[in-house]
């Protein structure tokens, strides 16, 4: 057989260094310093159908490198010191060499430290001499932070002709100062906020109260204005936006009042308060129905607050403005509030849809479905139900869930999840409802895409390199490119995540635009209880299976957010 290749060349300076005393001494190789985008190691390859993921090619990029264009050479992406590994492929096959770069200088996972890695120096070969440690603290992108003292201490041990091998702290970030955001203060005791989290860190459960009663000019809440944070810049010189000091979305209906100069929210009329999401007040009249919701009052829609004192009859419906009160049960009938929903009996049937704008506050929910746009809390159970919330969503501590989609925008907190023979669970926190759907979406067309070319090759033989067959495939590689790339956390673009494709209409932002971005990294799922074996948890765009049963532990994403890990929930 032809040979494929030429031998690969090394394109910098290796030397062999002894260190050790004569009784206990070892030889290593140390390598000179090369910048990036410098050649290598290079190779001829005639056969041009090879590639660089083949088996067969002779030389790999490792670490801190990259391909040249033509994928004859490799190059630095960093400053460095390169290095060659033999690496085994495959039973049978030729070495391949794998060639990386150590860091000259060691950056933290969060940019806000550097370390700068000394090592003795090859006498031919490009050295880190001290007038030029500056320029190439720069070229490593270290521009903010630099400690003039380690400075100092480095150029020293240059200078001194550096015959060891020293890792150096040499800059430091400056962290940013958290802000504060814009609030509401209320003027009264509105109640506690469905599952509220107190100081200590447990969990507000006593019930929620609605339709408070005010005056007519009586004082509701005062705006009390943002303070902004001051932002903190990393080794690198970029900022780091501070925490807080956002605005919030703050709306008032027609039977409010505000004045930008005090701040203040008076009531223009007497009436119930409603408050959504923290940031929304309107005050409205209460439509109080004594029985059920049936045959006898028929369908409900009201531009104030409804309360109901019987139940919810199948295939019946509320739409209010305000919130809905639910005294008893829900059976497979529709709840829509432009604010919150209160049920205090359970919800039950397939066909059972409870949509608010602001939270909902259940007792139990059987086979149903739940859309928030704030917080949702279970007071006993879920099961085989849909909740989403773009908030948070809390279970009590006794309560359970079976089956189902559990999707929060925000924190996940349960209690037990799953039983021996239930089917399992998915639970999600971090997470856009939309962008899951889309997800969802794009793995069904992908599989539809898939059995499509398999029926077209059964219908109609031939080549599978067809022209028809070409496109179809190019359809199922646009597809996974998509569900590669979909972010589905909260505040970032649709298709913000690197080498996303562009999309023209995605709300107006463009890729990795998350100025609004959920600090993922803060976002868990707390289990209060015991989660059963083969329930799929999701953080974000990271998931996970269970492949055991635990208890009382603490989801949450990797430092470095590549994957999740289960830790003992504290207290």
């Amino acid at each position: 057989m032809s040979k494929q290749h030429s031998e690969p060349s090394t394109l910098f300076l290796e030397e062999q260094l002894v260190i050790g005393n004569e009784e206990k001494s070892q030889t290593i190789t140390i390598s000179e310093l090369v910048k990036k985008n410098q050649p290598l190691l290079s190779c001829s390859i005639p056969d041009k159908s090879l590639k660089p993921d083949s088996d067969d090619y002779p030389i790999r990029a490792g670490r801190n490198t990259y391909f040249s264009e033509d994928s004859k050479t490799i190059m630095a992406s960093i400053i460095g010191y390169p290095r060659v590994d033999a690496m085994e492929v495959a039973e049978g096959k030729e070495p391949v060499l794998l060639v990386s770069v150590n860091p000259f200088v060691r950056i933290s996972t969060d940019s806000m430290q550097a370390t700068l890695i000394l090592q003795p120096s090859v006498k031919k070969g490009l050295n880190a001499r001290n007038e030029t440690l500056p320029e190439l603290l720069k070229e490593a992108n270290i521009t903010f932070g630099i400690n003039e003292i380690t400075m100092g201490k480095a150029c020293q041990i240059l200078e001194d002709g550096c015959d060891d091998f020293y890792d150096i702290p040499i800059a430091t970030g400056q962290a940013a100062v958290s802000g504060k955001n814009e609030q509401l203060e209320f003027a009264f005791e509105i109640g506690p906020i469905a599952g509220k989290i107190l100081e200590n860190g447990s969990i507000d459960f006593r019930e929620r109260k609605i339709m408070i009663g005010v005056s007519e000019n009586e004082l509701l809440a005062i705006r009390v204005p943002a303070i902004p944070g001051v932002t903190g810049m990393n080794v690198m010189g970029e900022e780091i936006e501070p925490d807080g000091g956002h605005e919030i979305d703050f709306k008032i209906s027609d039977d409010t009042s505000y004045d930008e100069e005090s701040g203040e929210v008076r009531a223009t009329k007497a009436g119930v308060l409603t408050v959504v999401n923290d940031s929304q007040i309107r005050v409205c009249s209460r439509q109080d129905i004594k029985g059920d919701v049936d045959y006898e009052t028929g369908n409900v829609e009201s531009k104030n607050c409804v309360t109901v004192r019987g139940c919810v009859q199948p295939g019946f419906k509320i739409e209010a403005a305000g919130d809905i009160e639910i005294h008893k049960e829900v059976m497979s009938g529709t709840l829509e509030s432009d604010s919150n929903i209160v049920v205090k009996g359970g919800i039950t049937g397939q066909n059972t849809e409870i949509n608010a704008k602001g939270d909902v506050d259940i007792l139990f929910i059987e086979q149903g479905k739940i859309t928030a746009g704030g917080n949702v809390v279970i007071r006993k159970q879920t099961y085989y139900s849909d909740v989403s919330a773009g908030g948070d969503i809390m279970y009590k501590y006794a309560g359970q869930l079976i089956g189902g989609n559990i999707i929060a925008g925000g924190q996940l907190m349960v209690a037990n999840v799953g039983s021996d023979n239930s089917t399992p669970a998915m639970l999600a926190a971090g997470v856009d409802i939309e962008r899951y759907y889309l997800y969802k979406e794009l793995k069904q067309t992908l599989l539809q895409q898939q059995d499509d070319i398999i029926q077209w090759l059964q219908r109609h033989g031939g080549s599978a390199k067809s022209r028809k067959i070409r496109k179809m495939e190019a359809l199922v590689d646009e597809t996974k490119m998509k569900l590669l790339k979909v972010n589905m956390i909260p505040g970032t673009g649709k298709y913000s995540r690197v080498g996303a494709p562009q999309d023209a209409s995605d709300d107006g932002q463009t890729e990795g635009e998350e100025t609004n971005a959920l600090d993922i990294a803060k976002i868990s799922i707390d289990i209060h209880g015991t989660i059963f074996f083969g329930t799929e948890l999701r953080i974000g765009n990271r998931t996970m299976t269970l492949a055991k049963t635990i208890s009382n532990r603490r989801i949450k994403l990797k430092k470095n957010l590549k994957g999740l890990i289960a830790t003992p929930l504290k207290g």
